[in-house]
C-alpha cells in the first residue's frame, strides 16, 4: 500500500525533470557603460537570448551619456524579436560611453614632427622638445581604443620658439575632434657628460661618460660633442658631473704625480747626466714642473718626457749638485 500511494508523486517528479528548463526572462539594465561605437541588445538587457549581438543604435561620444525611455526600450526589444515586458521599476536607462583622457605624451611625437617640418631643429644633432601646459589637451577619447593624432595649421615663430597648432583626434567615434594647442619648441642636443666627479690625477674612461639633453641656448662655447674627444684624457681641475665637458677642461693624463721620485737627466752633445729628484708638481707629458734634487735639495724646472722621467733645463753641475 505504501509503494502504491507514493508512485504517482514519483512519476510526477520524473515527468517534471524531463521537461525543458524555462529560459531566464530578459531584464532591462538601469545603467549601461559601453566600450564600443554601437549599443547592442546585450548591452541593454540581461538574458537577451540569441539576439544579444544585434546593434540597436550608435553609442554616444566618449564620456557622454544618453537616456533611453522604457517605451523606446520596449519598441527596440519588440522590433528585434526579444520578448520583454516593460515592468522595470525605473523610467529610463542611462547609457554612457566609456572614456579616458588623451594622454599628454600622445600628442608630443606628432607635434615634434610637425615642428621639425616647420623648420625647428634644423642643425645636425638638434632635435625638438615640446613644452606645452600639463592640461593643454583635455580631450575624452574612447577607452581601450587607439587614438590617431595628427597636426594641422602649424604656426611656428623661429625667433622665440612659440607655436600654435590644431590637434586632430580620430578614434572610434564618428567624427574627429579638434583642439587648438599653444606652446614652445625647445631645441635640444645630446652631449656627453661625466657620470661622477673626477680628480686631475684620474683618466676619463668610456664608462665614466653618459649623454644628457641640453637646450641649445644653454650649451657653453667649446662644449665637446663626441666622447672620443676626451676619453683617455685627465681633468685639469675637478669637474662637476652632469655638465657639458669643455675642450679646455681636459688635457693629457698625469704621468708624474706630486711627491713621486723621478729620474732627472740632461743630455747634450758632450755628456749625459742623470740624478734622482722628487716632483713638486704633478705633470703630464710635455708639462714643465718643479723637481727637487734629492742630494743637493736644489729645485729646478724640468720637462716631463715620460712616466717618472724629466729633462732638466739647467747646467750639468746644477743637476748633480756640484
Amino acid at each position: 500500500m505504501t509503494m502504491i500511494r507514493f508512485l504517482p508523486i514519483a512519476l510526477a517528479l520524473t515527468l517534471l525533470a524531463a521537461l525543458p528548463a524555462t529560459a531566464a526572462a530578459p531584464l532591462l539594465r538601469p545603467a549601461v557603460e559601453v566600450d564600443n561605437a554601437h549599443v547592442t541588445l546585450g548591452d541593454l538587457f540581461e538574458n537577451p537570448g540569441g539576439v544579444g549581438d544585434q546593434v540597436v543604435f550608435p553609442a554616444p561620444a566618449p564620456g557622454e551619456s544618453i537616456r533611453l525611455t522604457i517605451a523606446d526600450a520596449f519598441d527596440l526589444a519588440a522590433s528585434h524579436g526579444l520578448g520583454w515586458q516593460p515592468l522595470a521599476p525605473f523610467e529610463y536607462v542611462v547609457i554612457t560611453r566609456a572614456w579616458r583622457l588623451l594622454e599628454r605624451d600622445e600628442v608630443m611625437q606628432p607635434l615634434q614632427a610637425a615642428l621639425t617640418r616647420a623648420g625647428a631643429g634644423r642643425e645636425p644633432g638638434e632635435r625638438v622638445s615640446v613644452d606645452i601646459p600639463a592640461r593643454a589637451v583635455q580631450v575624452k577619447v574612447a577607452r581601450g581604443a587607439l587614438a590617431d593624432i595628427s597636426i594641422e595649421d602649424m604656426a611656428y615663430d623661429e625667433r622665440n620658439g612659440r607655436f600654435q597648432a590644431t590637434v586632430v583626434i580620430r578614434d572610434s567615434f564618428r567624427e574627429p575632434r579638434r583642439q587648438t594647442v599653444t606652446g614652445r619648441a625647445l631645441i635640444v642636443v645630446d652631449l656627453p657628460v661625466l657620470r661622477s666627479r673626477l680628480r686631475p690625477d684620474q683618466v676619463v674612461r668610456a664608462d665614466d661618460v653618459e649623454f644628457r639633453s641640453f637646450r641649445t641656448e644653454r650649451v657653453p662655447a667649446g662644449a665637446l660633442a663626441d666622447p672620443a674627444d676626451f676619453v683617455g684624457l685627465s681633468p685639469k681641475r675637478s669637474l662637476t658631473p652632469g655638465r657639458p665637458v669643455l675642450a679646455d677642461d681636459l688635457g693629457p693624463p698625469t704621468i708624474v704625480k706630486r711627491g713621486a721620485l723621478v729620474t732627472m737627466q740632461v743630455i747634450n752633445p758632450k755628456m749625459r747626466l742623470i740624478a734622482t729628484g722628487r716632483a713638486q708638481d704633478p705633470g703630464a707629458l710635455g708639462d714643465v714642473i718643479r723637481v727637487q734634487n734629492v742630494q743637493s735639495r736644489l729645485v729646478v724646472e724640468a720637462v716631463v718626457i715620460g712616466p717618472g722621467q724629466v729633462a732638466a733645463q739647467l747646467m750639468a753641475y746644477d743637476i748633480v749638485g756640484r
